[in-house]
């Protein structure tokens, strides 16, 4: 199972995983915040507010790679080295 860096939703517990491919369209840089917008995956109506030091690693399923984004249930954080 891959790595991947993510953020999760606090309202759905969805993990939102961060690639440079396409699979990432929901997630954008705001310029005027000066920090990134994840639109969360429908029904939830979430916005995640984020910036690139509140990403987390995560074991993620193959598919939820594809997908762009899992159930945060399905995956496994990564302690970070201090």
């Amino acid at each position: 199972m891959p790595v991947r860096y993510g953020i999760v939703c606090d309202r759905c517990r969805m993990l939102h995983l961060i690639s440079g491919g396409r699979k990432a369209h929901h997630i954008r840089y705001d310029r005027k915040r000066r920090e990134f917008t994840a639109n969360c995956i429908p029904p939830c109506p979430n916005t995640i507010y984020f910036q690139r030091t509140m990403l987390m690693p995560y074991v993620v399923p193959d598919e939820a790679v594809q997908r762009g984004y899992a159930d945060v249930d399905d995956c496994r954080p990564i302690a970070r080295s201090e």
